[in-house]
Parts: structure tokens; sequence; C-alpha cells
């Protein structure tokens, strides 16, 4: 069975190595120069490969009856038992994110690129797909390698057994496009897929970004440039939610980042489709109801009493980030702590006052103060570029794919795996998942006649 596989990125890895250790003969192109460069930089290079709190309510796209078909067949302990076969050791942490043992997204390529030498899978590396097209005994790949022979590239055997010095057409009798999504162009993301998915009557859902940062033009939020918050966070459109997350928080001179603004980027980049902004809402006590919250505060006040709106909340969140708050709720400038004392006991010429408080606060002023820790709210009104987006929502429709195989149902032998379909999962590890799961059942199919 001969299998070419269109792109060499996660996805394209395991359906490679899958197709070629059930005895497929296997050609991987990759128009990069090397293998799996999105690999190589996720994780912050760490590469977070998976996470062992695996579960079909971190996914989105067009069915979610799709990706539970995929995890029942190639769940965590699958993936675990691919990459202990590859030799790569995992370790654990505290949010279930998996890493490789040796903290190197390097390892996990270098483990593929090992065993894909192994299976005599033919790698073909700056080499471009430029058309794939059904013919009478599968299909015929198009493809081209300007520059290989001027660079001194070595041109390695196909799966039609000739070299690839400059390129040309192949014949395969099952091709996989595993070409990533748009996300991350600087590292070989675009369109290229979907216009090959198109041109083989798949129909593709519009890609936008997704896991990338949200601008806002609030400037409070440039205020707390750099500054990272647990909290929740609400993007509501026309009164309607369509998004909620928790987790960390950094506000950047541009607007949100930190997982709890990615994960909810993918719905707020959607709604931005059709309006120039959306609502936010920013909760800096998640683990609080509106009524535990309350509650806190009017103790605090009782213990503290009497308090200025800063000792209400020191202790409780970083000293800019209350500080910014009290200013954007009519809470400043405070009065400085040497103005309250008498004209007997104020502090001499010379010394330095303690740090600057608010106004007295009554008990009422307090309370309600509850409301804006919840809810601080602010505009979005775009996200960063692809450059910033880690993964690409939409790509082919599922209903179009069999979650068994990864294989059109309208063309047989085509398959589909990875970015280039319509799911996408939250950060931490699952889209990595998803790349190793698709791809993997594709390849098994592939080699089956």
């Amino acid at each position: 069975m001969r299998v070419g596989i269109v792109g060499g990125g996660a996805s394209g890895l395991a359906a490679a190595l899958a197709a070629a250790r059930r005895g497929a003969k296997v050609t991987l192109f990759e128009r990069s120069p090397q293998l799996g460069r999105k690999v190589l930089a996720s994780g912050g290079g760490r590469c977070n490969l998976g996470n062992a709190r695996l579960d079909v309510e971190r996914y989105h796209g067009g069915d979610a009856g799709f990706v539970r078909g995929v995890l029942s067949r190639f769940g965590l302990r699958e993936s675990r038992r691919l990459f202990e076969e590859l030799g790569l050791m995992l370790s654990q942490e505290a949010d279930g994110r998996l890493f490789p043992r040796s903290s190197q997204a390097r390892s996990v390529v270098g483990a593929f690129e090992l065993a894909l030498s192994r299976a005599r899978v033919a790698v073909e590396c700056a080499c471009e797909v430029s058309a794939v097209r059904p013919g009478a005994r599968g299909f015929a790949v198009e493809t081209s390698k300007k520059g290989a022979v001027e660079a001194g590239e070595r041109a390695s055997p196909t799966a039609s057994g000739k070299a690839l010095a400059g390129g040309g057409a192949f014949e395969f009798d099952k091709v996989v496009l595993s070409c990533g999504g748009a996300s991350y162009p600087q590292l070989g993301g675009g369109d290229r897929g979907y216009r090959l998915a198109r041109s083989l009557g798949l129909a593709v859902v519009a890609p936008t970004p997704s896991l990338v940062p949200l601008v806002s033009k609030d400037p409070w939020v440039r205020k707390l440039q750099g500054i990272r918050v647990q909290a929740g966070l609400a993007v509501s459109a026309e009164g309607r939610t369509v998004a909620v997350s928790k987790g960390e928080l950094l506000f950047t001179a541009y607007g949100l980042s930190g997982p709890a603004a990615l994960d909810i980027s993918r719905e707020t980049a959607r709604a931005l489709s059709s309006r120039p902004s959306v609502d936010c809402s920013v909760d800096l006590f998640p683990e609080f109801s509106p009524s535990e919250l309350r509650g806190l505060l009017r103790s605090r006040l009782g213990t503290l009493k009497p308090a200025g709106a800063d000792d209400l909340l020191i202790g409780m969140l970083p000293d800019r980030v209350v500080e910014v708050f009290l200013g954007a709720h009519g809470h400043g400038p405070p009065q400085a702590r040497g103005a309250r004392l008498s004209p007997e006991t104020a502090w001499p010429p010379g010394a330095r006052p303690p740090q600057a408080r608010a106004a007295l606060l009554s008990p009422e002023t307090a309370l309600s103060l509850a409301q804006g820790l919840a809810g601080w709210k602010l505009a979005v009104c775009g996200t960063r570029s692809w450059d910033e987006a880690m993964v690409s929502a939409g790509g082919v429709e599922l209903a179009q794919v069999c979650p068994e195989t990864m294989e059109s149902k309208a063309l047989k032998g085509l398959h589909v795996t990875g970015e280039l379909l319509d799911v996408d999962g939250d950060s931490g590890g699952y889209n990595l998942h998803f790349a190793w799961a698709s791809g993997f059942l594709a390849g098994a199919a592939c080699a089956r006649r």
C-alpha cells in the first residue's frame, strides 16, 4: 500500500509512523526545511504533548460526537503507549499537562525522526505539494522542491522509487492531508491545506485564530501590563454570554493574555467577525460566589474598621491591581495616611509617610466593591494576529469525515487529520493530543486494503 502524507507536523508524523509500522510504503512531504516546527515551539519549547485530564468538553468545533469517537479510539492510554514505544519518558504537572521528562520538544521530534527512519519512511523536507488529484489507481500528488540541488540536499527515494530532486508528480493508493492550519505562519502555517481540501471537493469552515491573546483599548488594562492574576472571564455580545473561562490571566500593553484569555478567544473571534467589539467581565475572585465575596468583605471591614478601600483589599490582590481598580471605580486619588493624624502626631519634616490610602469606607460602599471585583468591565475589540495564534478554529467540516479512520466519506482513500479539521482544543496539551490521535487513526487505516 503506497501512502502519501502531506505535512510533517504532529498529525503527519503520527500518521506516517502508524502506516509504515503496518506495512505501508510511506512518503512524508513537508514544505519546511525540518519536521515538526510547531511541535518544537509548543509549550515554550518544552512540548506540552498531552493532558492527563483528557475530556471531550475541552474541545470545540462542528461536532462533539466526532471528537468523542476519536478519543474513544485513541485516548490517554493509547498516547502513553505510543510515547513509550518511541522511548520517551513523560512527566505530569499538577494541572494534568504532560511533557517529555527531558523538558525539550527536540526530544519528541527526534524520537519520531528515529522511528520513521527505522520504519523506512521516505521523508521529503523543503518540498511543496501543489496539488492532489484523484487518479485511476488512487491519487496523483504534484510536488516542487526548488533549490534542493543548489542547496546540496541529497534527495531520498519516494514511494514510486524515484529520487525527488526537483519535484514532480507521484502516485499513491491513499493520501493523508495533515497540512495543519493557518496559525503561526512563521512556522509554516497557512491556507494551503484548506486549498487542497477544497480542490478535492471538501467543504471548509472559514478559519479564525484560536488560543490567541485578546485586544482591548481600555486604558486601565495597559496600566496593569505584566501583572498575572487568577481570574474568571465572561464575554458577551448583545446581552448574550458567548464564552466563559477561569485560570491565569496576564495583562498586557494591548489587552489580555494567559490561559484564561486564550481559552475564550475562539468564541470571541467569531463574535467579533460581525461587530466592532464585545463586552468582557473580569472576576478577580472566581473561587467565591457573589454572596461569598460580599460576606468576606463584610467580615474584613468589621475586623479592620476604620478602613479605607486599600486597607480592605490589602493582601487580597497585587498592590498595583488594587490601585488601578480603586481608581477605575471612583475611589481615588487616595489620601496620605499621615494626613489622618492630628497636628501633634503629624509626620516630622523629611519623614516618609506610609503608603497612601483611599478615604474611609462605609459598610455600604465597601460592599458595593464586591460587584466590581466580580465583574470588572472592559471592551474587547479584536484578537492578535495569526502570528500569535496557537491554533486555528474552523477547517474541514466534520460531517464529511469518518471519525474511526479520518477518511473522507465521499472520496475513498483521502484522509484528513489534525488542525486541518474543524476541531480545536483548550490550551494545555489538548490540541497536540488530537493531532496524535487523528494522525494515528488515519495512518493505521491507510495501511489496510
